[in-house]
């Protein structure tokens, strides 16, 4: 999603990004709706059946202090808690791109749709057009939005544009600056501001943490500490929000520098910390990016993305590697490696920083046997060369 928003920008278009909240999506689903999509996916027969004597002759009761409800069927929703009911939901919501022209994105119940156009007024009116169909399908397949939690966002380089209306069912969306998407949060600036503020806002907790347990447990236990509360969210999607300016990232490194300190009971001041990032085997935030690109893109060239994934990422003419095989793009967005960029917004893509990277990465980690081998081998690099 944010690589089609920089696409958009870098074209001069307008983007309106709108995230829906599906309101207790898993136990909405109809089970005839959802067995006859099974039985149009081809699953038909003894195994159709086998679906539906799982789903059915289920039932629950209330209880309240030592006062019992009756027994009532459960004729809605996928057992949660079963490794078949994130897959039946998935086969449900399946064809719900089909019921749009806007481009869509479903991860589980979490759902966003673009669409983007030069002029503002054209794309109010296109959005509106297209999310009634979309209500249309949500209300043929009984499952229902929560329109307070769904908004819009506007991202684009204009200046001064009209504020928009966007309606789903007559109701109109909020318009928001920012949104929490699987646990990134985007926004309209693509700047990564308020996610990186939410980032520092959270390894300032752990920092606290890290005060209190640094007089009385071994260095390898802060380590680890480090690890689990600091280091997982620095590695949680800063594929995309990595590139975000020097500015930006400032703050966020300067706490990540004062976690360090706090571990190594380092003094105040401007001090290179380098060496005991070395000592503690651990990555600057730089390197931390470098080392989730390379590991990306190393998985690019073997095709182990997943498919949908994989497929964005054509492999250009300086990507092919004729020792691995290569595969052919049913991407609809073309390639920002592959266009004449107008503005340095494709510069922030992770297409362009897998480009770079890769070309200027030594050939000696491009073949490597595998993943794990890789990511050691080029985490050692980069902590030698901080």
């Amino acid at each position: 999603m944010y690589e089609k928003l920089l696409y958009n920008l870098d074209q001069g278009l307008n983007s309106c990004a709108i995230f829906l909240d599906l309101a207790k999506a898993f136990d909405s689903v109809n089970h005839e709706i959802l067995l006859r999509k099974l039985n149009h996916y081809g699953v038909r027969g003894k195994a159709l059946e086998l679906f539906r004597s799982y789903l059915s002759g289920r039932s629950q009761f209330l209880k309240l202090d030592n006062v019992k409800s009756s027994l009532i069927n459960i004729e809605f929703g996928v057992p949660q808690g079963s490794i078949l009911g994130p897959l039946l939901f998935l086969i449900f919501i399946n064809d719900l791109p089909d019921a749009t022209k806007l481009y869509i994105k479903l991860f589980a119940d979490d759902t966003v749709l673009c669409a983007q156009n030069s002029d503002i007024l054209a794309l109010e009116e296109e959005v509106n057009k297209e999310l009634e169909k979309v209500f249309i399908w949500m209300a043929s397949n009984q499952l229902t939005l929560n329109i307070k939690k769904s908004q819009f966002m506007i991202v684009t380089n204009k200046r001064n544009i009209p504020k928009l209306t966007i309606k789903l069912n007559n109701i109109p969306l909020v318009q928001c600056e920012s949104y929490k998407y699987l646990g990134i949060h985007f926004d309209h600036k693509l700047s990564w501001s308020t996610h990186i503020q939410h980032v520092c806002n959270k390894i300032s907790k752990a920092c606290g943490a890290l005060t209190k347990l640094r007089h009385c447990v071994p260095i390898q236990i802060l380590i680890d500490v480090f690890n689990a509360l600091i280091n997982s969210y620095l590695r949680y999607g800063i594929i995309i929000w990595g590139s975000a300016s020097a500015t930006t990232l400032k703050s966020l490194e300067a706490i990540v520098n004062k976690a360090i300190r706090i571990m190594s009971f380092a003094p105040s001041g401007n001090i290179n910390l380098s060496q005991i990032y070395k000592d503690f085997n651990l990555l600057k935030l730089s390197n931390i990016h470098a080392l989730e690109l390379g590991k990306f893109i190393y998985k690019e060239k073997l095709g182990y993305l997943p498919t949908s994934i994989g497929n964005y990422f054509p492999i250009s003419s300086n990507f092919i590697d004729h020792n691995y095989g290569t595969r052919v793009s049913s991407s609809t967005i073309p390639s920002i490696t592959n266009i004449v960029r107008r503005l340095k917004s494709s510069e922030k893509s992770v297409q362009f920083k897998c480009n770079v990277l890769w070309s200027n990465m030594q050939d000696s980690f491009k073949y490597l046997e595998n993943v794990n081998i890789f990511k050691r081998q080029y985490k050692k690099f980069l902590i030698s060369e901080q």
